[in-house]
């Protein structure tokens, strides 16, 4: 017997009208609940109001009690639904279209958000999440200054990895209109989970349009996050690139008081341009730089240098190739292999497979960003692949950050010996982090 198979949409438009009618009954009997309460604490109840809201479970209008005391008006059921005054969105909807907006284009989202939940967004609603988004970075950003990070917290590692490296992408301002993201990653060592996969541990990472507050996040990050004697060995590797020479990341070993750092000149870019380099002068020749590199053999990297000089024929090539030689035999203690200096290759060489994440979404399409928007996505991707997106719009943070805001800083005889411990530590945190970034300019 054929029968017509059903609509799974009719099915899912009820369910949705059942969520609107629970819905309901909780904000009645919430509002009902809250009532002896607020008048016990001294609010009068002074009106009964209408709002329209969007959540992910559809747009509904609903009544709630308005309080005032002394001036001061309060809505409890708004309170509880987790809404600011004037938000006509919900901010799980508003999460949810951030966290959608680091996969797909904001137009893409959209149309998501339509079929998901049946809900009607435009592309101005992702554009106020992503806003949003920026308004919680940088009250974060700020909390990190108050917060004391408890140090039995702390990660504790006998080696710290660290690499830095740019990721380009196309800007509405800038030179060339176009932007470079300064990206950084820390992580105590790669571990195996699976046949040929491998993940880094305890890895944090910090990314930014400006290179120096991408320096002073990631001293955030070592200092607070990370337990790290004068015994710890912290190993770099860069590209050696404009901002990611030795030099940066020797004066951040300084700044942390190590005496043991181990720097690398990232393998696959040094590869990169020894091939690029030497190409015009022979397989031959090229091979056996490679070799001297991996010996660790400067006199003869020195020698064969010497022989593709006597091979060139105009003095372009002369200057490329005297450009290339004066870099290398310059920074040649840098290319010293791991297994020479005691260590291994593992977590060692991970910046470009840490680009992807971002690469994949803002590079491709022939996008355009501002220079705000870039700098607000790209720290979005990076934290919900940490799975801590979510912990940014509703974090307990937030509400111990209200909590310092409210200190009365003006009138210092109002603060307790806590609190002014707590300012003397944020004042001198900020001046060691100004520091350091002004050295590493």
């Amino acid at each position: 017997m054929n029968q017509e198979p059903i609509d799974e949409r009719d099915f899912v438009s009820d369910f949705r009208k059942n969520n609107k009618a629970g819905f309901y009954r909780f904000v009645k009997q919430y509002d009902n609940y809250m009532y002896p309460i607020m008048r016990a604490k001294g609010y009068e109840p002074k009106t009964s109001n209408t709002r329209t809201v969007v959540f992910t479970f559809g747009e509904v209008s609903y009544s709630r009690r308005g309080y005032k005391k002394n001036g001061v008006w309060c809505y409890p059921v708004d309170e509880k639904l987790g809404l600011e005054r004037y938000m006509r969105h919900s901010r799980e909807l508003m999460y949810q279209i951030a966290k959608m907006s680091t996969i797909v284009s904001y137009r893409k989202v959209v149309q998501m958000i339509d079929m998901v939940y049946g809900v009607f967004i435009t592309y101005s609603t992702v554009l106020n999440a992503v806003k949003i988004t920026t308004q919680l970075f940088n009250e974060r950003d700020d909390y990190r200054f108050y917060d004391s990070h408890d140090i039995n917290k702390k990660i504790e590692s006998e080696i710290i990895y660290i690499e830095g490296d740019g990721v380009m992408v196309k800007t509405k301002e800038g030179d060339r209109k176009r932007t470079d993201l300064a990206h950084f990653v820390v992580h105590t060592g790669s571990k195996k989970i699976g046949k040929n996969r491998y993940e880094l541990q305890n890895k944090r990472e910090t990314i930014s349009t400006d290179h120096s507050q991408a320096k002073e996040r990631l001293i955030d990050v070592l200092e607070n996050d990370y337990q790290i004697t004068k015994d710890t060995l912290i190993v770099t590797n860069s590209d050696h690139g404009h901002g990611y020479t030795p030099y940066t990341f020797k004066e951040i070993a300084k700044h942390l008081g190590v005496k043991r750092h181990e720097h690398f000149w990232d393998a696959y870019h040094l590869n990169k341009k020894i091939d690029k380099e030497m190409k015009s002068f022979g397989s031959d020749l090229t091979h056996l730089l490679y070799e001297a590199v991996k010996c660790h053999s400067k006199k003869t990297a020195r020698t064969i240098l010497d022989t593709a000089e006597s091979m060139c024929t105009d003095e372009e090539a002369a200057y490329q190739l005297d450009e290339f030689r004066k870099k290398l035999l310059n920074n040649f203690q840098y290319t010293k292999p791991a297994e020479l200096r005691g260590l291994t290759y593992a977590g060692i060489g991970i910046m470009e497979s840490q680009h992807r994440k971002v690469s994949y979404r803002m590079k491709r399409r022939g996008m355009y960003w501002s220079i705000k928007g870039s700098d607000t996505m790209s720290r979005m991707i990076i934290l919900d692949y940490q799975k801590e997106l979510r912990d940014l719009f509703f974090g307990d943070w937030r509400d111990a950050y209200e909590k310092f805001q409210s200190l009365p800083t003006s009138a210092s005889e109002y603060l307790s010996e806590n609190s002014n411990r707590l300012i003397n530590k944020t004042i001198q945190k900020r001046v060691s982090h100004t520091k350091i970034a002004q050295r590493l300019r």
